[in-house]
């Protein structure tokens, strides 16, 4: 295979599949391939996961091979970064602190005085951002309130080497984790081809995020270039085939020579869209990876996370812009799809570089000739090439010197405590989880177990745990708050009904409702109990009153969460907790036998 057959991978797809679940297989976890997708000829994708856990990552590409290969890479990309650890899923803190370390082997501990006085780059950088108006001292301690686990120092570091200086910066895992997220994250057969394809996400993230916040409108990249790459061409026009689909390819470059391709297919049945980013030094790379994303874990005829076109789309709720560089999913500025455009459409640039080590060295120069730096942290701990990119001034999801994530993740924290120790709960505990849900917007059928991050393998849950507004019922009734208590019964019963459920489910939950409105009205259990009998069989009404009766143990009477417990957890059958428990320690046990030093970086360029 030449260069572009292969899409400058540095191994063929079926060597990396085979090598991947080699070094999976050897450690003892069994990988489960499924929700295959092609749905239109030339698009494929596919999961993968590790066998009963929530450790699950997407692949795409153009073929079953490269699909494959790209979820394998990815589940790479995500172990060895400790991805789902780091960034969702908290573990008991015994566990924590196995084989002596918390996050990584080479971690230290740092105090606010340290990071005051630090000389190191990407601290030195950080501070000089920070706006005149806040206390530098006092911003620290903020963001100490973002650890969920307890830690001996005020931050635990981890280093990253900057490739343009060549020196060492340790940076605390949690601003890691809380800035950049999984950006940057990445995985390859080389260093060089893993570190190609995250640079490539960080800049198509940072166009995306410009597009968003200044609403530049970039140029579209006329037909006859396109031509000029059959097998795009050839993707584009099976795309326009399967529908009634118009495809819109966007230079996403900003005017300063950025290799970022977007895409807009548009469903002129419907008025929807969907919009996706890509970057790769060659063009008809950064096109194909952003028309596979379009369809990784979607059939055609059946999308999830499109948008119907609306001038008065709210594309500037703080909600919609996460959920764009998130999810990849949310509206976008009307501005988007004007033909006013910001600057004019200049082709690609048409390098000679055709190897992954020259590509690094041209993408690294161009961040540079930005006025960016590069930090990279080598995670290759499995034996398959893998690292975390961090460009200052690119790839931050949140920012430094931002207090209102940093709020809102220590709110999370204290409503996840509060939560796993509902047993010990008083009214101020209760108000404040109320409160928390309230402020947080949440979906109308998201349960307390998706909210806290706690994977499982069904719903078979006490009901106030099943539905964060029948959390809200339960906590307000057990307050003595009948008429909020009803209040958030009566919008849960609202979002039920579309669901379309059983009858015998909806008449079971109408008396609830008129259950609570019984005590509002302030009838006794007999006449509620014989009013309710005109309308509602014997044994649902009976059933409402052993649940509802008494207030003070409605959040008790079907069993409570007991986390890091799980021997004397009642729900411990349905939990994937255990499972996950046993991959963080092999991954640990992995990450305390290998020898990476970051310092080798220094060498990469």
């Amino acid at each position: 295979m030449n260069s572009t057959d292969m899409k400058y991978k540095d191994e063929t797809p079926i060597k990396t599949i085979n090598k991947i679940r080699d070094i999976l297989g050897n450690m003892g976890l069994l990988t489960v391939e499924s929700s295959w997708k092609n749905s239109v000829n030339g698009f494929y994708s596919v999961s993968v996961a590790i066998e009963n856990t929530d450790l699950l990552t997407n692949g795409k590409g153009t073929s079953v091979e490269f699909a494959l290969a790209s979820a394998y890479g990815e589940m790479m990309e995500r172990l060895q970064n400790l991805c789902h650890y780091r960034l969702s899923l908290d573990v008991k803190p015994q566990i924590m602190e196995y084989l002596g370390f918390n996050y990584a082997p080479d971690e230290k501990p740092m105090s606010i005085d340290e990071f005051l006085a630090s000389e190191e780059d990407w601290i030195k950088t950080q501070l000089s951002r920070v706006k005149p108006s806040l206390d530098k001292r006092e911003l620290l301690k903020s963001w100490q309130t973002m650890s969920y686990e307890k830690v001996s120092a005020d931050f635990v570091v981890l280093p990253y080497c900057n490739l343009n200086s060549k020196r060492i910066s340790h940076i605390p895992i949690k601003m890691v984790s809380m800035m950049y997220m999984s950006n940057g994250m990445c995985a390859g057969n080389s260093p060089e081809e893993a570190l190609v394809q995250g640079i490539s996400e960080i800049m198509e993230r940072y166009a995306n995020k410009r597009i968003l916040r200044e609403r530049i409108v970039p140029p579209t990249i006329p037909r006859y270039y396109i031509m000029k790459f059959p097998k795009i061409a050839a993707m584009v026009a099976a795309l326009e085939k399967s529908g009634n689909f118009e495809v819109i390819l966007k230079d996403c470059s900003l005017g300063q020579k950025l290799p970022i391709v977007g895409i807009i297919l548009v469903n002129k049945n419907d008025q929807s869209y969907f919009v996706k980013f890509g970057a790769h030094p060659k063009f008809e790379i950064a096109a194909e990876r952003t028309l596979t994303e379009l369809l990784q874990g979607q059939d055609i005829k059946w999308m999830t996370g499109v948008r119907e076109f609306c001038l008065h789309s709210p594309t500037d709720d703080p909600e919609n812009y996460m959920g764009i560089l998130v999810t990849g999913s949310g509206f976008y500025p009307t501005e988007f799809f004007s033909r006013n455009f910001s600057y004019p459409f200049n082709e690609f640039e048409e390098t000679t570089i055709n190897t992954n080590k020259e590509m690094l060295a041209y993408m690294v120069d161009r961040l540079a000739q930005l006025g960016c730096e590069t930090y990279v942290r080598d995670v290759s701990f499995l034996g398959f090439p893998s690292f975390h990119i961090i460009v200052p001034g690119l790839s931050e999801i949140e920012e430094f010197d931002d207090l209102r994530p940093i709020t809102n993740y220590a709110a999370f924290n204290t409503f996840k405590r509060l939560v796993r120790n509902i047993d010990c709960l008083d009214d101020a505990g209760a108000a404040t989880i109320i409160g928390f849900l309230q402020n947080m917007n949440y979906s109308p059928g998201v349960s307390v177990m998706d909210i806290i991050n706690l994977p499982v393998r069904d719903k078979a849950f006490p009901w106030y745990y099943s539905n964060a507004d029948l959390f809200v019922t339960a906590l307000n009734y057990w307050k003595g708050d009948t008429n909020k208590a009803y209040e958030s019964f009566t919008k849960f019963l609202s979002y039920i009904q579309h669901t379309n459920p059983q009858r015998q489910v909806i008449t079971y939950y109408k008396c609830v409702r008129d259950f609570l409105a019984s005590k509002i009205k302030g009838l006794t259990e007999k006449d509620a109990v014989s009013t309710l009998s005109v309308f509602y069989p014997k044994e649902v009404i009976q059933g409402v009153v052993a649940e509802f009766n008494s207030p003070g143990k409605v959040i008790s009477y079907q069993g409570q969460l007991n986390c890091w417990n799980c021997e004397n957890c009642q729900f411990s059958s349905q939990c994937l907790y255990p499972p996950m428990e046993r991959v963080y320690k092999i991954l640990k046990e992995q990450y305390a036998a290998s020898r990476i030093d970051q310092n080798d970086l220094k060498k990469l360029m």
